[in-house]
C-alpha cells in the first residue's frame, strides 16, 4: 500500500519584504509520492533547487491569492520546470483571475524567451504550459488519492477599497485531506470563520502570522495590518484553538529579530497548548 503520510517542506516562510534569511510564499506538501505546491513566491526555484526537490515532477499549483508574493515566481517556474523535463502541462487551481494572469505572462512578457527555445534553440521540445482551473469557495478537486477543498478568507477585504475591486479580490485557503490526515493551509488571511472552517481538526495547520503584537502596537498601519489583513501573534493561536488543530506551524513573517520571533511563540503558546513551530525557509514536518 502506498505510503500516505505527510511531510510539509516550508520553502519560502517571509512575506512582501526583502529578507535575506527567507524567501516568499511556497510550500510544498509531500504525499504518496506526489508534491502538491501551495503559492510561488519570490525565491521559490532557487529552494526548490536547495531542497533538491524534482522540479520536471511537482505540481498541482494551488494559487492563495494573487499578491506578488504569492506567484512572482509563477513564469519562472513555468518555464524552468519545462526545461528541466516536464512534459505535461501545470496543472494550477486558485482563484478568479488566474487565468487571465498566466495568458498575459505566456503571451505577452515572456512569449519571446518561449519562442527563442522552441524556434531557435530547439533543445527542450513544444513549450508545455498550465492547465489554469478557477475556483469559487466551497469548490473541491481531487487528485490520486488526495482531496482539497477551497474556502474563501479575509484578506484586506476591510480596507477602503472600491465595490468593484473588493468583488474581484478573492484569496483562498486549502484545505487537504488525504487517507484520514487532514493539512490546512491559511494562505494571507485573518480570523474568520471560514478560515476556522477550513482548518477545523487539521494534523498540521499552516498559518500566516506576520509580527508580534509590539510591532503593530508602534504603528497605525500595523495595527490596520494586523486588524484587516495579516493575522499576527495576538490571533494566530486563537485561529488553532478554535479550530482544534493538532499541531501549528507559523510562517509568513515580517522581518523580525530573535527576540520578536520569540516575542510570537510566547503570544501564540498563550493561546494555543498544541504543538507550535516557527519555521524557516527549507524546514521539513512530518506528519
Amino acid at each position: 500500500m502506498t505510503d500516505r503520510r505527510m511531510k510539509l517542506h516550508t520553502l519560502g516562510t517571509g512575506g512582501p519584504r526583502l529578507d535575506a534569511e527567507r524567501s516568499s510564499s511556497c510550500h510544498i506538501l509531500e504525499t504518496g509520492g506526489q508534491y502538491l505546491i501551495f503559492d510561488i513566491g519570490r525565491g521559490a526555484i532557487q529552494r526548490i533547487a536547495q531542497k533538491r526537490l524534482p522540479i520536471a515532477s511537482l505540481g498541482p499549483l494551488f494559487i492563495s491569492h494573487h499578491h506578488v508574493d504569492h506567484i512572482g515566481e509563477f513564469a519562472n517556474y513555468l518555464i524552468t520546470s519545462w526545461i528541466e523535463g516536464r512534459r505535461a502541462p501545470l496543472c494550477v487551481y486558485g482563484p478568479p483571475g488566474t487565468a487571465a494572469i498566466v495568458d498575459i505572462l505566456m503571451a505577452s512578457v515572456y512569449d519571446r524567451d518561449i519562442a527563442f527555445r522552441t524556434q531557435g534553440e530547439k533543445a527542450f521540445g513544444p513549450f508545455v504550459g498550465a492547465q489554469v482551473i478557477e475556483l469559487r469557495g466551497g469548490e473541491v478537486v481531487e487528485g490520486d488519492g488526495w482531496r482539497v477543498r477551497c474556502a474563501e478568507v479575509e484578506h484586506g477585504h476591510k480596507l477602503p477599497f472600491s465595490n468593484v475591486f473588493r468583488r474581484g479580490w478573492i484569496c483562498h485557503a486549502y484545505r487537504v485531506e488525504c487517507e484520514g490526515k487532514v493539512f490546512s493551509y491559511s494562505g494571507d488571511a485573518v480570523m474568520c470563520d471560514a478560515l476556522a472552517g477550513i482548518a477545523e481538526n487539521a494534523d498540521l495547520h499552516l498559518q500566516c502570522c506576520y509580527m508580534p503584537r509590539s510591532a503593530f502596537t508602534r504603528s497605525t498601519h500595523l495595527q490596520d495590518v494586523s486588524r484587516y489583513t495579516l493575522a499576527c501573534s495576538d490571533t494566530a493561536g486563537k485561529i488553532a484553538a478554535r479550530a482544534a488543530v493538532k499541531q501549528l506551524v507559523l510562517t509568513h513573517f515580517k522581518r523580525l529579530s530573535v527576540e520578536e520571533l520569540l516575542e510570537i511563540e510566547r503570544d501564540v503558546r498563550a493561546d494555543f497548548s498544541g504543538p507550535v513551530h516557527l519555521s524557516h525557509d527549507l524546514s521539513e514536518y512530518d506528519f
